[in-house]
C-alpha cells in the first residue's frame, strides 16, 4: 500500500529473538513497503547474533547499541535511524505484538491529518479481549482507569485532574510531533515512559487518542515473564514502582507528589500482586525489587560512581581522563575518584574498575603490598556487606603474572561482586556470566587537538619513517621488529622507537640496535602529549608489531592523529579497518616482516587516503551515555 511507504515500524528487542521471528516477520509482510527498524538492546551475544542474522535475512534496518539502553532510549535510537532513512511516520511496536495493514493505514492517516496527534490502536490480548483502549491517570491518587469506564462514572473528574495516555506497546506519531517531543525521556529506562510521553504531547499542544477501527494484538510480558507464567520479573516490579515516583516528581505539584508518596506502599503492593501470590513462595527477589523501587523512588539524584583511578595526573591514561571528565558533565552521573577512606567508608552506588589487579600490585615495597592487601580485603568486605555492584571494563583477557594466592582470592571475590561487564569490542568474551555491554574505545582527537594547535610550526612527515610508541614489553614484539630490520640491511627505512622498556634487558637490546644501525633511533623515556603528538605526526607509518593484540588504545591514538597504522591481522582489526576507511589500517599475519613494512609504506606513498579516518562511531558523549546506562543497569534487580 502506498500509504505505508512513508511509515517505519520501530521494534525494540531484548532477550529472546524468537519473538521477532514469531511476530515482527508477520508485521513486515503485512505492512510492505513500510520500513522495519529493529533495535537490539543487548542481552547476550547469542541473541544479538540471531537478531543480526534475522535483520540481514529480512532486509530490516538493525540498530545495535553496545548495552541495554532501556526501552525509551532504544525507541529513540530506532526512530533516529528511521527518520534518517526518510520515514515521515513512526509506528512503535513491541516485539510480542502484531498489527494488520488496515489498522496501520488508519493510524498513518490519522497522524498525517493531525500532525500533533499521538495515536494508538485498540490493543487486544491474544484471546481477542480488550487489553488497552486508552487509560486515564488520576493525578490526585496515581490510580489508572480505562477510558471505556468513563461513562460509567456518576461524576466525571475534571479533565485537569486526569491525564489520558495510550500504551507504548503500539502507538504512532508523525515526524513533526516526535521531533518536537525529542523522543522518550530516557530516565525511565522501562515503564511509565509512555505516560510521560503523552503528558509532554499534551503540554506541547498535541492530543492523545485511540483511532477508531485500528487494532493491534499484544501477547504481553514477552520480555518480562516466561510464557504461561503470571509471575513477572524483578525489573517489572522495580521500574513500575520507582518510575511512578519519578513521574510524580516530574509532573505534579508538591502537594500531589506528597499524596502519591503517602500511597506508595499500597501502590507497590498492587503492582506486586499483578504477579500472583505463588511467587511469594520464593519471595526474596520480588520483595527485594519492591523495596528497592520504593527506596529509589524517593530520591532524585545522579548515580554515584566510584572510579578505580585515584587522581587525574599528567601521566594518567587519556582514555581514563576523558571518560571521567565526560561522565562528570552528565547530570545523571556523579563521578568520585578512588581513595581508600572513601572506598571503605564513603557513600557511592557503583564501583567501576578498569584494572582490578592494580588494587594490590601497585605498591613497591613488601610492607606497602601487605597494607594494600589488607585494605583491599576490607574494601571487598564492604562491597559485599553493602551489596554494592561492581562494573568492570575488561581490558586484559588474562590476569598478569606474579600474583600471590591472596591476590587471586581478592580478585576472585571482586569478580563475584561484578554485576556488569563493559568490553571494548564484541570479540571479547569475559568469563563472567553477567550482563555485558560493548562500548568501543573512543578516539583521542579532542584530547590532542589543543596540543597540535600549540605547535609553533606544523610537523612535517618524515619520508619512510616507521614509528613504534608506547611501553616496550615482551608481548609487543619490538624485538621481532628490530630483528626484521637488522636482517634486511639494504632496506631504506627510518625506524623510530619511543617509550619506556619494562625491563633492563629490553632496554639494552633497543640501545644496541640504535648504536649499531643508523636507520634505528630511540627515545627510551616517558613521552608527554606534545612529544607523542609530534612523533606520531612525523611518522609515515605507525607499526604495532604485537605478538597478540585484542584491542589497542595506541592504534586509536595513531588514527586520531591521522597517521596510518600497521597492526596484527585479527577479526577486531579487520572490522576496525572497514570502519575507519580504506588506506588507514594495514594488517600483517604472524610476526611482522620487512615485506610487511615495505608493503604498508608503498601503499601509504602510492595512495594516501582522501579523507580522515572515520571515527564518528567513537565520540565521547556517546561513550559516556553508554557507560551511564551500564552503571544504571548494574543497580537494577
Amino acid at each position: 500500500m502506498s500509504e505505508l511507504s512513508r511509515l517505519a515500524v520501530v521494534v525494540v528487542s531484548y532477550g529472546d529473538p524468537a519473538l521477532l521471528e514469531r511476530h515482527t516477520t508477520k508485521v513486515a509482510a503485512a505492512l510492505r513497503p513500510a520500513r522495519i527498524v529493529v533495535v537490539d538492546n543487548h542481552s547476550t551475544d547469542a541473541n544479538r547474533a540471531a537478531v543480526r542474522a534475522l535483520c540481514e535475512r529480512e532486509g530490516w534496518t538493525g540498530v545495535f547499541p553496545g548495552t541495554n539502553t532501556g526501552f525509551g532510549a532504544g525507541c529513540n535510537l530506532g526512530a533516529a535511524a528511521a527518520l534518517a532513512e526518510g520515514a515521515e511516520v513512526l509506528l512503535f511496536l513491541n516485539p510480542d505484538a502484531t498489527i494488520d495493514a488496515e489498522s496501520a493505514v488508519r493510524l498513518v492517516a490519522a497522524v498525517e491529518a493531525e500532525p500533533l496527534l499521538l495515536a494508538g490502536p485498540t490493543v487486544l490480548g491474544p484471546d481477542g479481549s480488550v487489553a488497552s483502549a486508552g487509560l486515564d491517570l488520576d493525578l490526585e491518587t496515581g490510580a489508572m482507569r480505562p477510558w471505556r469506564r468513563r461513562a460509567a462514572l456518576p461524576v466525571e473528574s475534571p479533565e485537569a485532574e486526569t491525564l489520558p495516555w495510550v500504551t507504548g506497546a503500539c502507538f504512532t506519531v508523525a515526524r513533526e510531533l516526535w521531533e518536537r517531543l525529542a523522543g522518550f525521556d530516557e530516565r525511565y529506562f522501562l515503564y511509565w515512559e509512555d505516560v510521560d510521553l503523552c503528558a509532554r504531547a499534551r503540554a506541547f499542544g498535541g492530543r492523545v487518542a485511540v483511532v477508531d477501527g485500528a487494532s493491534a494484538v499484544h501477547s504481553g510480558g514477552g520480555t518480562q515473564r516466561a510464557e504461561g507464567s503470571r509471575a513477572k520479573s524483578p525489573a517489572y516490579y522495580y521500574f513500575n514502582i520507582r518510575n511512578r515516583a519519578l513521574f510524580a516528581r516530574t509532573w505534579l505539584s508538591r502537594e500531589r507528589e506528597q499524596a502519591w508518596r503517602r500511597g506508595a506502599v499500597g501502590a507497590a503492593y498492587e503492582i506486586l500482586m499483578r504477579g500472583g501470590r505463588r511467587q511469594l513462595l520464593h519471595p526474596v527477589r520480588p520483595l527485594s525489587a519492591v523495596m528497592r523501587g520504593l527506596r529509589d523512588g524517593r530520591r532524585d539524584r545522579p548515580v554515584r560512581v566510584l572510579e578505580s583511578v585515584r587522581e587525574l595526573r599528567a601521566t594518567t591514561n587519556p582514555y581514563i581522563v576523558q571518560l571521567v571528565e565526560t561522565l562528570g558533565r552528565r547530570d545523571d552521573t556523579e563521578v568520585l575518584l578512588f581513595g581508600w577512606a572513601r572506598a571503605i567508608a564513603g557513600r557511592y552506588d557503583v564501583f567501576h574498575v578498569h584494572w582490578p589487579e592494580l588494587l594490590v600490585t601497585s605498591a613497591r615495597t613488601p610492607l606497602r603490598r601487605l597494607a594494600r592487601r589488607l585494605l583491599t580485603t576490607a574494601f571487598v568486605a564492604r562491597l559485599r556487606l553493602t551489596r554494592t555492584p561492581v562494573v568492570r571494563t575488561w581490558h586484559n583477557l588474562v590476569r598478569p603474572d606474579g600474583l600471590s594466592r591472596w591476590d587471586h582470592r581478592l580478585l576472585d571475590a571482586l569478580e563475584r561482586r561484578t554485576r556488569h561487564v563493559i568490553r571494548l569490542t564484541d570479540q571479547t568474551a569475559p568469563p563472567l556470566d553477567v550482563p555485558t555491554s560493548t562500548i568501543v574505545h573512543a578516539h583521542y582527537r579532542d584530547w590532542f587537538e589543543p596540543v597540535i594547535d600549540a605547535f609553533a610550526e606544523p610537523v612535517e612527515t618524515v619520508d619512510r619513517r616507521v614509528l613504534y610508541f608506547g611501553l616496550i614489553k615482551p608481548y609487543k614484539g619490538v624485538e621481532q621488529l628490530l630483528e626484521a630490520v637488522a636482517d634486511s640491511p639494504e632496506a631504506d627505512l627510518d625506524v623510530r622507537l619511543v617509550g619506556s622498556p619494562s625491563d633492563p634487558a629490553l632496554a639494552e637490546q633497543v640501545r644496541a640496535a640504535a648504536a649499531t644501525d643508523t636507520r634505528v633511533s630511540a627515545d627510551l623515556s616517558y613521552a608527554d602529549d606534545a612529544t607523542l603528538a609530534a612523533e606520531i605526526t612525523a611518522a609515515a607509518l605507525v607499526v604495532l608489531p604485537y605478538k597478540a593484540m585484542h584491542n589497542s588504545g595506541a592504534l586509536l591514538l595513531a588514527l586520531s592523529l591521522d597517521t596510518p597504522v600497521l597492526a596484527p591481522d585479527n577479526e577486531v582489526n579487520r572490522r576496525l579497518a572497514e570502519e575507519v576507511g580504506e588506506g588507514w589500517l594495514h594488517l600483517f599475519e604472524g610476526t611482522v616482516s620487512i615485506e610487511d613494512l615495505e608493503r604498508a609504506l608503498k601503499a601509504v606513498a602510492a595512495g594516501p587516503p582522501a579523507e580522515r579516518p572515520d571515527l564518528s562511531a567513537r565520540e565521547w558523549p556517546e561513550s559516556a551515555a553508554l557507560h551511564a546506562a551500564a552503571f544504571r543497569a548494574a543497580l537494577y534487580p
